[in-house]
């Protein structure tokens, strides 16, 4: 095989990935996959993710196969869980949501916020599930966009600097 094939390869992988990934930017969510190892609980896994969302940005009504530990890092956050007031939480804040119940968000700040999200979950089943009935009190704000989740289940992770062994010592 010629050199020059597997760059021409790779070189049109790149291409055809740009739509995509400017499909993503436009969205207004920007998700950093940090890690996702196994439990010593059996058949269950922790995963965490940061989420940025831009300004007004409502995250859809979904649910997860375990619980969710919410740390706002930037901005104000809005959460509407099913069955609870709507709450606001500013950085610093944190938030628990329990198994399966339906939740949305929205950036109420008028810049990025963003939020560190773990996850302990039921390993191999997906981290997001729409909720059956999308509807929510955000639906009044027509001028809100909605975004479609995805997260890491679905996009394989890349390796972090906690996949290191040594990442943890101390250096010299």
């Amino acid at each position: 095989m010629k050199p020059s094939r597997p760059i021409a390869a790779a070189l049109l992988a790149t291409l055809a990935a740009l739509p995509v990934l400017a499909q993503a930017q436009a969205s207004g969510v920007h998700r950093t996959d940090l890690q996702r190892e196994t439990l010593s609980v059996p058949g269950r896994e922790v995963v965490q993710v940061l989420v940025a969302l831009d300004p007004g940005v409502v995250a859809a009504n979904h649910h997860h196969h375990g619980e969710e530990i919410i740390y706002v890092t930037e901005g104000a956050l809005e959460y509407r869980l099913e069955g609870r007031a709507p709450v606001t939480l500013k950085q610093g804040d944190v938030l628990f949501i329990p198994y399966g119940v339906n939740h949305e968000v929205v950036n109420v700040s008028s810049g990025r916020s963003a939020e560190l999200a773990t996850y302990v979950v039921e390993k191999g089943k997906p981290l997001v599930v729409p909720a059956s009935s999308p509807t929510t009190a955000f639906d009044s704000a027509e001028d809100m966009p909605r975004l479609n989740l995805k997260f890491a289940d679905e996009t394989p992770l890349k390796p972090t600097l906690f996949d290191s062994a040594t990442a943890w010592e101390d250096e010299p």
